[in-house]
């Protein structure tokens, strides 16, 4: 069995012997097989908040890969970017 970084590299390796379309085909599968990964039965922000922090954890890690892709493609949150510049260091003396 292939370990998880061998898995990848194939992955890619294929895909990008794909013409666009079908690359495209491959990320429109992949992400609905990521999404039936995702709990049926969601909590609220408010529920969220209620478990214990190590729960909390837990719960919220299912989601940190789809937005730190979301924050590294969506040109509405990267947006946000420019504001990691050093024009925010400003030094007070």
């Amino acid at each position: 069995m292939q370990t998880t970084t061998a898995i990848e590299q194939t992955i890619l390796n294929n895909i990008r012997q794909l013409p666009p379309e079908k690359q495209q085909e491959v990320l429109d599968f992949t992400e609905a097989l990521r999404k039936k990964l995702v709990p049926k039965n969601k909590l609220s922000m408010r529920q969220i908040a209620k478990l214990p922090l190590a729960q909390r954890h837990k719960y919220l890690a299912q989601y940190i890969p789809a937005t730190a892709q979301d924050f590294r493609n969506d040109p509405e949150l990267t947006e946000f970017s420019v504001l990691d510049t050093a024009d925010w260091d400003i030094g007070y003396e």
